[in-house]
């Protein structure tokens, strides 16, 4: 094998390390000032009031037979949309559904076994569904239904089970 200085970019890798080595003299100080350590104070104040709870209720029924769920979000105003979403396997929220809502103070959610929500999760037996209400100032509020679904025997059941705000 030739010399190391006749090797195409040796002198650099000379030069990078003897640079390396010089500058580490001054090493520890470096480091010491590195972990010196301080304490900052932050004050924030935001610019108009913090708009709250905006809902103040939730309620899932059923009629009769039990072959519809009516989920009921009560706010302290009108919601400008109200959407639906289901709870995966994975721990994630699946899409957003807006079908069968009517806005109101009392906005409500209708739900049967030919729901796109209900078609979309046949494969669970119990269906977790959060309902989420946005208001014109851009403030959410959210809350959650869980529903038993019955499909065998063609009887089509979607039966509430619980509700949490």
């Amino acid at each position: 094998m030739g010399k190391f200085r006749d090797l195409p970019g040796a002198g650099a890798a000379v030069g990078a390390f003897a640079l390396t080595v010089t500058l580490g003299v001054g090493g520890a100080s470096a480091s010491a000032l590195w972990q010196q350590s301080a304490t900052a104070t932050m004050t924030v104040s935001a610019a108009a009031t913090w708009p709250g709870d905006v809902l103040t209720a939730f309620t899932c029924t059923n009629n009769n037979n039990r072959t519809h769920a009516t989920l009921t979000a009560t706010g302290t105003k009108t919601p400008v949309s109200l959407t639906y979403a289901a709870l995966q396997a994975d721990g994630s929220y699946g899409p957003s559904y807006n079908q069968a809502v009517t806005l109101g103070a009392s906005s409500t959610v209708t739900l049967d076994i030919t729901s796109p929500i209900v078609v979309a999760n046949r494969s669970t037996a119990r269906l977790t569904i959060r309902v989420t209400a946005t208001y014109s100032d851009q403030s959410t509020g959210s809350a959650t239904a869980v529903l038993d679904l019955e499909q065998g025997n063609n009887s089509n059941k979607v039966t509430c089970v619980s509700t949490s705000l």
